[in-house]
């Protein structure tokens, strides 16, 4: 396979996966609206989860210097991981703003409820889109890494 074929299928697949992350930010936004008032421990959960392996994983591909080849490209990278992090904890405290719901009866504190609720929706919402700007940037610099690496072969 030329190096040069290599290179311009894993641009192409960057760049899809960024329409395809677009897409999933868009799909997360339609089904927090249509589910406002549901109870979605599952979904926070594995969101938590899933924000914390991008985390790690952004860590270590700035540990990598023998790819990456610059300190500076190292530090975007720990910078990307923080937003991942930060995403993960936003996403326990929706969570927990999710356990509160539950345990607020809505007839008895119907004020409290609508704000929590509202609260915790703009919490996963800040979570999600912070997550997509980590990954999004991520596949950018993904992207732009594979052209400049050296010439290389794959078996």
């Amino acid at each position: 396979m030329p190096n040069l074929r290599t290179k311009r299928i894993l641009a192409f697949t960057f760049s899809a996966l960024r329409a395809m992350l677009m897409l999933a930010l868009i799909a997360y936004t339609v089904v927090e609206y249509v589910e406002f008032n549901s109870q979605k421990e599952v979904l926070h959960l594995t969101l938590f989860s899933m924000f914390f392996l991008v985390s790690n994983f952004l860590v270590n591909i700035g540990r990598h210097k023998a790819v990456l080849g610059e300190d500076e490209k190292a530090q975007s990278l720990f910078f990307l991981a923080m937003f991942a992090m930060a995403a993960a904890m936003f996403e326990l405290v929706d969570l927990g703003l999710d356990q509160v719901l539950k345990a607020i009866n809505a007839t008895s504190m119907q004020i409290l409820h609508i704000f929590i609720a509202v609260f915790e929706s703009l919490t996963g919402m800040i979570a999600v889109i912070m997550i997509y700007f980590a990954l999004d940037r991520l596949l950018v610099f993904l992207r732009a890494l594979t052209v400049d690496l050296k010439d290389i072969k794959i078996p």
